[in-house]
């Protein structure tokens, strides 16, 4: 017999010393991937963005919209590689956000960017200041938070101490952009006393520009001093405090009026609107190990607190660069932090990576150990000792290899492995399988039968492993982030599946070999014989069940109308909502973010006063380890709130609390039980203050704005925003949407000063002057800065008026400005006007069209049959003429994911049929192989609705999965019943015959994928795959064995026949 490629192989490594060193190469090369392979809790999905922010002072938004946003929005759409633009059009401000496709090159991309911006500045209104690009990086998302609290100081004093700790971590190998979170740094204030100033005939701007001009210095040149140059500088910078204090503002009848004459100087901390602390709850363990004092302590209120955050560089390891922070720091801790100094990780990265990983580690190992058991129960020990021994060596090199294609060691890679190691298992149970019947019927153990037995194989082998491998292979063109999220799948089982091919043509055939030759042949060729003739008594079920089918043409149309009856039974489960669809379930992580949007221009105080009626209801959750809150500034930002554009919530009323939770091993209650449970208190403390309360879950995969996102477009902006209050009733009375709002908001009163003009010119007094001393009086200016010694953040001197004077507008009249023409002061509201307006709403812009956006949070409920829900709605009530509706959020990712998937199943399917046709040379019996196909859902979907669990993207990738591994039993079946006719056999003891030495290595496969996959069966996320291979291998082992031989016997026996005729 001619050898081909798989023996070939078997016949070089059989009996070749390399065997030995191969096995030493991959475990070492295996150990070392797992060392040095970079880990993270889930892929990186790169999505190249930048915010370009343009300032335009006065304009409204319908300026900024007309003059800044609309040209920008169209540069920026004309970059190669833009999926999005986005823009915020404000009062004085434009944010105009550009969003590349998923995995472009984000260098390119954003140098696009600046060449854009930058080469059409000539074309930006006059007024407009210089534009300012933020990238929006994932990289730049911290991984490590160190909060410092304390007791006894405030945030400023913590924020110096803090500057001091992040300028020596700042040198660890491996860390990226950090931040100070709830930092205030020092600053020099000066409190200007208006009636003080106006009774030395002082106004603002002039103690604004003779400290500009005083605290300067100019570096003028070389000076040629003999045969010397000499560097000259002019002027001096004010060093102390004192200094500034004493300097000479003015002179007032002959005797000098100084600074601290006329202010209040106090040099202290930047007196921000924002607040920053923490607070703990009744599960407080994780303290600083160097003040064992504060354990013993009942930690109730909130404290001052400052938070060290710190991103990691690009393709380094979390893991590693975690540890290493940490290490500095917590010698820092013991060294040199001052006492009454506390400290508490609130967030981990790369412990939750490692943990992870070490989680899903153990699980795999679990893995396989259950699949040995269980081959050493079907199997010989001998058998399953083989298998057993190839089993890491397969994951090892498939790890190896990923480590060379820079992927990284994540949960999803790790679910892959999972996935995989039933697939895994299969060519080495195939070759094991078919050498010991070579050796049972040649009746001796030699070299060359072991060759002979993978040669009878090898071709069927070979090309059911490129099936398996190409139902995976279309995944890997999925789009969006969902696309990155899931390609550790198609990426490393298909390698898994090359990997452990060879492995079972070049090692297995090796060791199964030296195992079998220290054994007296002939001994155990009989025992050998002795289990054969007991498992084909065994087997006699499988013919007491197939051969009254293919002997009764009614008992098989009987059976394959029932097929097709369950089959059309178990698709319409979805139609009937039996099984429903969920893009992914929700994870039970330790962590939830709670954000609150108080009335657009509320005080910092009413906030504050909001945020803390959530807080008392916290104190009471004992499943709560601690919280951070931030009210005025937005909490540290984590990849989600990245894409939603958390960063720019620094407003007054906006507030948020960073919750973090016991560990998930520790509470009997999932995190989103507790995040369900709080939802109505929030709620209802919403509704009292008539305020938006969010409860923001760590999503399980790629994140969305909100789960239920309609998009309202149209050609009046004013009734798009009249719209967006119909879909939010809407959606109100829609079951299970929740924390519904809308991106309209109601107007903020504005108080306009406009100049008398002409008064004011005949006095010297323009507008300028006017709008400079109102900013500088009430919001404040800064004046130049404090040049201390060693000091690490510069020190600004700021001016501004005390806060007793700018209670109300009423202050004004406590205001005096210099004339120039009176050449004497004057009071400010007699050449200024009064008057009450409201500020022009937010203009929103989605791919250059004016869109309104009306968000919604499905709680208890597929966030899909919600938007299915408000979809036949406004399909009944349709918007007027000229506007309409775009659903997005989760419901569009949900709709893509799926459809991508279906199509990646009918190509995987396609291309499975190219195969068969290629392997079989016909092109109907791949028809008949892939009969088995459908008959997985059979199990899935009754499977699905009796377990009343969700079918998700991850159930899908099972169901994709499964049409690789039925097709592979499916060939192999079809190779020995074609041996069975070469052979002269009947059909029907061709098919039973063949079916028959099938059944266990099918058998054996199929309880391998089912209780290799049964780990993840407790996992949140990764169940819905597990249950998609445990209830579709069950459903297809059984029936393949009995579907194929039945419709290959209905098709194939008159040419069966035909061809013994023609024989005889």
């Amino acid at each position: 017999m001619e050898k081909n490629f798989s023996a070939k192989i078997t016949e070089y490594f059989i009996e070749n010393k390399i065997t030995l060193l191969l096995i030493l190469f991959i475990i070492a090369f295996g150990i070392i991937a797992i060392l040095l392979t970079p880990r993270q809790y889930n892929p990186q999905i790169i999505v190249p963005a930048a915010n370009i922010i343009v300032r335009f002072p006065g304009a409204t938004a319908n300026e900024v919209q007309n003059l800044v946003s609309d040209p920008l929005e169209r540069k920026m759409w004309q970059i190669p590689g833009v999926k999005h633009v986005y823009s915020i059009s404000m009062n004085s401000e434009s944010i105009v956000t550009v969003q590349f496709h998923v995995n472009a090159d984000r260098n390119k991309s954003l140098v696009d960017v600046y060449n854009k911006v930058f080469s059409n500045l000539n074309e930006m209104p006059k007024g407009v200041m210089r534009p300012l690009i933020k990238p929006i990086d994932v990289n730049h998302v911290p991984i490590l938070n160190i909060t410092l609290w304390s007791k006894r100081f405030s945030n400023g004093k913590l924020t110096t101490i803090a500057d001091r700790i992040l300028d020596k971590l700042d040198a660890v190998h491996g860390t990226g952009v950090t931040l100070l979170n709830g930092a205030r740094h020092k600053q020099l204030n000066i409190y200007l006393n208006p009636n003080k100033m106006a009774a030395y005939n002082i106004s603002p701007l002039m103690v604004a520009e003779e400290l500009k001009g005083t605290n300067i210095t100019i570096p003028i040149g070389f000076l040629q001093n003999n045969n010397k140059k000499e560097f000259l500088t002019a002027g001096g910078y004010f060093h102390h405090v004192s200094s500034v204090k004493n300097f000479i503002v003015s002179v007032h009848n002959g005797h000098p009026v100084y600074l601290k004459n006329i202010a209040k100087i106090k040099y202290s901390y930047k007196s921000l609107n924002f607040l920053s602390e923490i607070g703990f709850g009744k599960n407080y363990s994780e303290l600083n190990p160097h003040d064992k004092i504060i354990q013993k302590q009942k930690l109730k209120g909130l404290y001052p607190a400052v938070t060290i955050a710190i991103a990691k560089r690009r393709g380094k390891n979390a893991v590693a660069v975690v540890n290493n922070v940490l290490k500095k720091f917590n010698h820092i801790a013991k060294t040199q932090m001052p006492a009454g100094v506390h400290y508490v990780i609130t967030r981990n990265d790369g412990k939750k990576a490692n943990n992870a990983v070490n989680n899903l580690l153990f699980e795999l190992i679990l893995s396989i150990v259950i699949v040995i058991i269980l081959l050493l129960l079907i199997l010989g020990w001998r058998e399953a000792l083989v298998v057993a021994f190839t089993i890491p060596l397969m994951l090892l090199l498939t790890l190896g290899i990923a480590f060379i294609f820079h992927q990284t060691l994540n949960r999803i890679t790790l679910f892959a492995l999972i996935l995989a190691l039933g697939l895994l298992v299969d060519n080495a149970i195939v070759v094991v399988d078919n050498i010991e019947r070579v050796f049972s019927r040649e009746r001796n153990i030699l070299p060359t039968y072991v060759i002979d037995a993978v040669n009878e194989i090898g071709n069927p082998n070979f090309f059911a492993t490129l099936a398996v491998i190409a139902s995976f292979i279309p995944m890997l063109f999925v789009t969006g982030m969902m696309g990155p999220y899931m390609r550790p799948i198609p990426f490393n089982v298909p390698i898994a599946m090359i990997v452990s091919l060879f492995v079972a043509l070049s090692i297995v055939p090796w060791f199964y070999l030296k195992l079998m030759s220290t054994n007296k042949g002939f001994e155990l060729l009989k025992k050998k014989e002795k289990k054969a003739e007991s498992k084909k008594g065994k087997n006699n079920l499988y013919a007491k069940i197939i051969t009254p089918l293919l002997l009764s043409k009614k008992k098989r149309f009987v059976f394959i109308g029932v097929i097709i009856i369950l089959f059309l039974a178990s698709i319409s489960l979805p139609i009937i909502k039996l099984v429903k669809f969920k893009m992914l379930p929700v994870a039970n992580t330790n962590t939830f973010l709670i954000t609150i949007n108080a009335k657009p221009g509320s005080s910092f105080e009413k906030t504050n006063l909001i945020t803390m009626k959530v807080i008392n209801y916290l104190k009471k959750i004992k499943e709560i380890k601690n919280y951070t809150v931030d009210v005025g500034t937005p909490s540290v930002i984590n990849f989600s709130g990245l894409l939603r554009g958390s960063d720019f919530r620094n407003a007054s009323w906006f507030s948020e609390i960073s919750v973090n939770l016991i560990n998930e091993n520790k509470r009997s209650i999932s995190s989103h039980q507790l995040v369900l449970n709080t939802l109505p208190i929030v709620h209802k403390i919403g509704k009292e203050y008539n305020a938006t309360i969010k409860v923001l879950e760590s999503p399980p995969g790629p994140p969305v704005k909100s789960t239920i996102v309609a998009e309202i477009y149209g050609n009046n902006y004013k009734k798009q925003e009249q719209l967006s209050a119909k879909v939010e009733k809407q959606m109100k009375i829609t079951r299970g949407v929740t924390d519904v709002n809308s991106s309209y908001k109601k107007p903020i009163r504005k108080i306009e000063v406009t100049i008398r003009r002409r008064k004011a010119a005949l006095l010297g007094i323009n507008t300028e002057m006017v709008a400079k001393t109102l900013y500088l009086l009430n919001y404040g200016m800064q004046a130049g800065t404090l040049h201390i010694k060693n000091n690490l953040n510069q020190v600004d001197i700021f001016l501004r008026m005390s806060a007793s004077y700018r209670k109300s507008i009423g202050f004004l009249s406590n205001i005096w400005i210099y004339a120039p023409a009176a050449n004497k002061l004057i009071p400010l509201d007699s050449v200024v006007r009064v008057k009450y307006a409201y500020l022009t709403n937010m203009i929103y812009h989605r791919d250059l069209k004016p869109v309104v956006y009306v968000y919604g949070k499905v709680v208890k409920r597929s966030p899909m049959y919600a938007n299915l829900s408000l979809i036949f709605h406004f399909f009944k009530h349709p918007l007027p003429e000229g506007y309409h509706i775009r659903w997005g959020g989760e419901w569009h990712l949900t709709l893509k994911v799926f459809a991508q998937l279906g199509a990646a199943m009918l190509i995987a399917i396609l291309l499975i049929y190219v195969l068969l046709v290629g392997y079989t040379g016909s092109f109907m019996m791949p028809v008949i192989l892939m009969g088995a196909i459908p008959l997985e859902m059979i199990g899935i979907m009754p499977g699905f609705a009796f377990i009343n669990v969700y079918f998700t993207a991850t159930s899908m990738i099972g169901t994709i999965a499964l049409s690789g591994i039925v097709i592979r039993n499916s060939l192999l079946l079809l190779e020995f019943i074609t041996n069975k006719k070469k052979e002269g056999y009947d059909i029907i003891d061709a098919l039973v015959e063949a079916g028959s030495m099938r059944f266990r290595p099918i058998l054996i496969t199929a309880l391998a994928v089912i209780f290799g996959s049964a780990i993840l069966v407790t996992d949140p996320v990764w169940n819905g795959l597990a249950w998609a291979l445990i209830f579709g291998m069950f459903a297809s082992t059984i029936l393949t064995l009995i579907v194929i031989p039945v419709i290959y016997y209905m098709i194939e026996k008159k040419s069966w026949h035909k061809e013994e005729i023609h024989e005889n």
